[in-house]
Order: C-alpha cells, then structure tokens, then sequence
C-alpha cells in the first residue's frame, strides 16, 4: 500500500504542539500549512488522502476554516480539531470532530478509520484504478477525487468495457431514475471524468461518445 498523504493545518506558534511528528513516526507523509489558502493551493496540485484541521491550536472553532476546506477539496475527509468547550457548527463539513483533551492515539485511531487499504476496494481496468471507498482514481500520471455520482459513473463503465452505454441506462443505473427528459446532468458528469482521467479531455481516449446513442469506455488492447 502507498503511503497516505495527509495535509496537517495548525498554528504557526513555536510553542504550539504539533501532530506532525506522530503521524510521520506512523509513516505517514505529512505537509504542514499554517495559512489556509497556500494549503488548499498545495492540495489542488497533489490532492491529499486525509486532512488534520487543528483549529485548536490557531484558537478557534475551526467551523468557517473548515468549511472553506471542504468547499475546496470535497470528498477528502478531514479531521478537525477543536479546543475545550468549543463545538463548532454540525454543518461545517468534517468528517471527525475531537474535541481536546484527546491523546495523539485516539487521532491516530481516526486517521487510520478513515483511510482504507487501497487494495481491498480498488478496482482497476487498464491504466485505470477507481478507489471505490476514497473515491480516488488514478490514470496514466493523473490523480483526482470524484464526487460520489462520478465515481459511480465510473464503476459501471469499469465494469462494462468497450460496451456502449446508453444515456437511459446510465441515467438509470447512476441516478435511479428513467427520466431520461433532461441528460445534462450525466453530459456534465461525463465532462468532469474526462477531466478527472483523460490526458486530453477535449480528445478523449477512454471516454468515447457515441453520437445519438450515449458512452463507451475504450481501453487499450494489451499486447
């Protein structure tokens, strides 16, 4: 298994304590950010598999940093860290809240629940490998979150290569639904997974539309 990137926000202050060094010595691969904005400008570059918002230690609540996290990176966990007596918003959009006093073992214990072996949930064809509980896939030298829908999406071509797939089943299979009135929003789904896994989005090589009938997945015949 790959080593987990995991993107640590906390207080700049010398004196703060830090979770950095129990998480490396978990062998993990840490970056620390003390700003917000160059951190989530790190993260759009190399999207990271976990991230700790140690609110507590820049002496807030964490609510407004933590949804301006998860605004920018949706579907990467996050673990956030409050101080004592702080509960910050229910609808700030992390995924565990430990409130202090805590050991580093119980933050540990989390950040391990919320990274799964990549391996036992991994489905690959070809070049592609779809994470199914991350919701993370690997293509050629690209690597991108996916929205739960995307994912999904996704999995049935994975499941169906080099066989066309109809805009009603897709639609039917993804969004449980047989409305096929309105097909934007699978054509806007399948223009976010061309980006997410296609060299060349505007030219792609896996995602094939067929013309008045709906998608192919193509994948290079192996010699």
């Amino acid at each position: 298994m790959s080593m987990a990137n995991i993107l640590l926000f906390e207080s700049g202050r010398a004196n703060a304590p830090s979770f950095g060094p129990a998480l490396e010595k978990k062998g993990y691969a840490v970056s620390v950010h003390h700003k917000i904005e160059p951190g989530l400008n790190a993260a759009s570059k190399k999207v990271p598999d976990l991230i700790v918002l140690d609110a507590a230690s820049m002496k807030t609540s964490g609510t407004r940093m933590c949804r301006k996290v998860r605004t920018k990176l949706d579907g990467v966990p996050i673990i956030l860290v409050s101080p004592n007596g702080t509960l910050p918003d229910p609808g700030c959009g992390s995924s565990v809240t430990l409130v202090h006093p805590f050991t580093p073992r119980k933050l540990l214990n989390r950040v391990a629940r919320l990274l799964p072996g990549d391996d036992s949930f991994t489905l690959e064809m070809g070049p592609i490998k779809l994470n199914q509980v991350q919701s993370k896939v690997r293509c050629l030298k690209k690597e991108a979150r996916l929205t739960p829908k995307m994912s999904q999406l996704l999995e049935v071509f994975m499941q169906n290569p080099g066989r066309l797939m109809t805009r009603k089943r897709l639609i039917r299979l993804v969004w449980h639904t047989d409305y096929t009135g309105d097909t934007r929003t699978l054509d806007v789904h399948m223009s976010w997974l061309r980006y997410a896994i296609e060299p060349d989005p505007k030219k792609p090589l896996f995602l094939k539309t067929i013309r008045g009938m709906g998608y192919r997945l193509d994948l290079p015949q192996e010699a």
